[in-house]
């Protein structure tokens, strides 16, 4: 982008507008130091995304390491959508795994919601507690 004939390369700025500023911070502090400060959920997700879409693969590992640590009955949801948005099979996996261990999900108002707004997912998870 700064050697073609671009606006960045004119005016030596990139604007990064889908990203938060505190995600960019710490994205950028990734590729200066190998290191991220402590995760928070939803950071975690962010960060994720970003990673994915700029293609920083040891970054998007560790926040995938984070979020299959910090899975829970509330979350996994949330995280199942992330996974398939993403295309990550090893985390979507890892959830789906999760909640067919964690079965009072399927009981829960997210559940609901989720079946209501992913059914294709939702037909897949669906389908693999009918396959075991």
């Amino acid at each position: 982008m700064f050697n073609n004939d671009m606006r960045e390369k004119n005016s030596e700025c990139v604007n990064i507008d889908d990203l938060d500023d505190g995600t960019v911070q710490t994205m950028l502090l990734y590729m200066y130091t190998a290191t991220v400060p402590d995760f928070q959920w939803d950071s975690a997700c962010n960060l994720y995304a970003a990673a994915d879409k700029y293609e920083i693969l040891s970054l998007k590992r560790e926040c995938s390491n984070f979020l299959k640590d910090s899975l829970s009955s509330d979350n996994a949801c949330d995280l199942l959508i992330l996974a398939d948005m993403h295309l990550d099979e090893d985390l979507k996996s890892s959830t789906e795994e999760f909640i067919l261990n964690h079965r009072g999900i399927f009981n829960t108002n997210e559940w609901k919601l989720f079946m209501k707004n992913n059914a294709q997912l939702a037909a897949e998870l669906l389908y693999l507690t009918v396959k075991e």
